[in-house]
């Protein structure tokens, strides 16, 4: 039986059983029955229709209803349900994080984000005309490390040995195809790499110490964390597709220290409600970077409707983040008319790095919020 086959069984033996964990975790109640009937169908549907093997959605709107599911699988080995304790590898939405971070340590005085890259790698290509608001947003022209031909080579040695130094130097050496800091803005994990770098120089700590002094312990997120190894707590398995084989590669285990501060994180379907909310509306930041923070540029090629600001996604009104690392993929979204928090996570990415977990997004989302979509 191949994979495919084979994973379909086991959802629809999950279906009829009903989902892994349906609490509610809110004084909230929970939608009205027919829309959580809609809900529950377009997930199973859309399992399916794109052989996931397990899906974490929350959805939660003050006032107005709760939906948060655990659906599918963990382990297609064990056959163990996910669960909506399940720690999952964040992968970009890192970036939020560090984003947050080197805000902070502006809003500290320790450094400024009009500061030229020079002041950190003066040997850097264009280190004296590139600002640290340049990687924040986007656009600093920097050529990325992590094209097709690296991702391959990944997949195929995920405990790979790589340094920020390492990627740094990979970029640094096309410096021939960089464009002028500015111009436009092009999504490139380089500039989260190198804003990890500077973090570690200015705090002169480690980036879990610094994440955890301003943001995880601030915020309480206690399921949070930078991991400097490869594993994955608790027991839920990340898988890629495999085309040879037409069945799924456990990807679960990897070098973190790869995406780093571009893509490392660990959190948990609780943390990531708790932080896009925090984000959004700067909790832990002053007025004057916040309203820096959420001025967003349209992305080069891209619709108007998507812009990124300074580590911050402004997604047709919604605003956060999403990720894809091997084996995950992951939305986390904020709605301000509605005070809404979305996020989804789903145990699959391939190696064409296309998300599995947008398309639920887009989804779960013109059903609930239908006046404030533009898909």
């Amino acid at each position: 039986m191949n994979g495919r086959v084979r994973l379909c069984l086991m959802f629809v033996a999950l279906a009829l059983g009903g989902c892994a964990s349906c609490e509610n975790d809110d004084v909230t109640p929970s939608f009205p029955a027919d829309l959580v009937l809609s809900l529950d169908q377009a997930v199973d549907d859309m399992m399916r229709e794109k052989n996931l093997p397990g899906v974490l959605v929350g959805v939660w709107v003050p006032d107005e209803g709760v939906y948060v599911r655990a659906k599918g699988l963990a382990d297609l080995t064990t056959g163990s349900s996910r669960s909506l304790e399940h720690p999952f590898r964040i992968a970009s939405i890192t970036k939020t994080y560090t984003a947050l971070t080197v805000l902070k340590l502006h809003d500290e005085q320790r450094l400024d984000i009009d500061d030229f890259l020079s002041e950190y790698t003066p040997d850097f290509p264009l280190a004296d005309s590139i600002r640290i608001k340049h990687l924040l947003n986007m656009n600093s022209g920097i050529t990325d490390f992590a094209d097709e031909s690296f991702l391959k080579a990944w997949y195929e040695n995920p405990l790979l040995e790589l340094t920020m130094e390492h990627e740094m130097r990979i970029s640094a050496d096309k410096k021939e195809t960089f464009y002028p800091a500015g111009q436009k803005v092009v999504y490139s994990n380089i500039n989260y790499v190198i804003l990890g770098w500077i973090i570690r120089q200015v705090t002169g700590t480690t980036i879990q110490e610094a994440f955890r002094t301003h943001i995880f312990d601030p915020l309480s997120l206690e399921n949070t964390f930078y991991p400097y190894n490869g594993a994955l707590p608790g027991t839920c398995r990340g898988y890629s597709w495999n085309e040879t084989t037409e069945n799924f590669d456990d990807t679960t285990v990897l070098n973190p220290l790869i995406p780093n501060t571009g893509g490392g994180v660990i959190s948990t379907l609780a943390d990531l409600r708790r932080f896009a909310r925090a984000l959004y509306r700067g909790e832990l930041l002053s007025e004057e970077t916040h309203e820096k923070q959420l001025k967003a540029i349209p992305m080069d090629g891209g619709p108007q409707w998507i812009r990124y600001g300074l580590g911050i996604i402004e997604f047709g009104g919604f605003w956060g983040h999403n990720g894809t690392i091997f084996g995950f993929s992951s939305e986390m979204f904020y709605l301000p008319q509605k005070d809404a928090t979305i996020v989804v996570n789903v145990n699959r990415l391939d190696v064409d790095d296309h998300s599995q977990s947008t398309d639920l997004f887009l989804l779960i989302t013109r059903i609930l919020f239908p006046d404030f979509v533009t898909w």
